[in-house]
């Protein structure tokens, strides 16, 4: 929010033209917004997201998981999507973290099973069908006008990819590592 107000937006945002000079573009553009509504929107969404996985990840695994997403995204955003000149905002590391956050919530050894599995089975399952009907409807579910910016739903389908590869290499790693 103190982004928001400085107004660093232009000087933080990706923008690939610029990239190889200013690689701090990577992680910054995550921490601006286009808007007021764009910021209070990904505010509120974080607040959400952190309460709802703070029972099972820590702030400190939040936080590196988020940067992890915003590092994945950055990286798909590059490969996939050249014709992306310019990217702010927190939403693609948002579904990252809710991805990963879900992978490793399910994966975590739990005595009352199913139950327990229930929510960030659903949690994912939500956060996929978001993602894949904003790739196929080919426009954001919330509506972008009132956000005062254009969506870049592409963002949203790399922070969820990255989230849930992350989650998943995570997972495996704990696996192997209590398995030895």
């Amino acid at each position: 929010m103190l982004l928001q107000c400085a107004d660093l937006g232009s000087a933080l945002e990706y923008r690939r033209a610029v990239l190889a000079a200013e690689p701090w573009r990577l992680l910054t553009a995550h921490l601006v917004h286009a808007s007021w509504p764009h910021a209070i929107v990904n505010a509120l969404a974080w607040f959400a997201l952190a309460r709802l996985l703070a029972p099972e990840l820590a702030p400190a695994r939040q936080a590196a998981l988020l940067g992890s997403s915003a590092l994945g995204t950055d990286l798909l955003l590059w490969f996939g999507a050249p014709e992306v000149a310019w990217y702010r905002g927190l939403s693609a590391s948002l579904h990252g973290l809710c991805a990963s956050g879900a992978v490793l919530w399910l994966a975590r050894p739990v005595a009352d099973g199913l139950r327990r599995r229930l929510w960030p089975a659903l949690l994912l399952t939500a956060l996929w069908l978001k993602v894949l009907a904003e790739q196929l409807v080919g426009g954001p579910i919330m509506n972008e006008h009132w956000l005062g910016v254009t969506v870049i739903t592409r963002s949203h389908l790399f922070g969820a990819v990255s989230g849930t590869l992350t989650g998943i290499l995570i997972a495996a790693l704990r696996s192997s590592h209590e398995g030895t």
